[in-house]
């Protein structure tokens, strides 16, 4: 008597050894390549983020002339209100960095700011930005201060973060700062 199993035309299907095999080698996979692209994914998106909040205090500092309202230039910006660029991010949203909680921050010639004018078109005119209480604006997507970008006259020229390594780049480092200028 012969008990062979395979007749002909008869399909051998899959065991579930196999497909655990199968399953097991994709979830190495897996294991290995995800956290490589979600770091990728999430250092894309902070770069992305800081990015857009330079720009937006870039347009706080010295206006945006795209928006205009009855023929007049109406995002003026510091700069353009107050004659000067700020001493400090503060000043972008209160006139009395000397107050709290903006007490915290020292910086040179610290001042509460003239009111605005509107027959001389001058002093602060803000918020020029939003607050969101906890001082975000100063910061960065890892938590890093922003800094000013001055050239070597001594002008400052634009803001600058150290980007996803957190250090300013110097030789031998790589550079990865996120800088924008005015």
């Amino acid at each position: 008597m012969n008990f062979k199993s395979n007749k002909v035309g008869q399909k051998r299907g899959v065991t579930l050894i196999e497909l655990l095999v199968v399953i097991f080698v994709i979830g190495v996979f897996i294991a290995y390549f995800f956290p490589t692209v979600i770091s990728r994914a999430t250092t894309y998106a902070r770069i992305t983020a800081t990015k857009n909040e330079l720009e937006e205090l870039r347009k706080a500092i010295v206006g945006d002339p795209q928006v205009i309202s009855s023929g007049d230039y109406v995002a003026r910006g510091f700069k353009n209100d107050m004659g000067r660029l700020p001493r400090h991010l503060v000043e972008l949203v209160t006139r009395h960095p000397e107050l709290p909680p903006y007490d915290q921050y020292s910086y040179p010639e610290k001042e509460t700011l003239p009111v605005w004018n509107p027959f001389t078109q001058s002093g602060w005119n803000g918020p020029y930005i939003r607050d969101d209480g906890n001082q975000g604006f100063l910061y960065d997507a890892w938590g890093e201060p922003y800094r000013f970008v001055i050239n070597n006259e001594g002008d400052t020229v634009g803001l600058k973060s150290p980007g996803p390594d957190g250090e300013w780049y110097a030789p031998g480092l790589r550079n990865d700062d996120i800088i924008i200028y005015f």
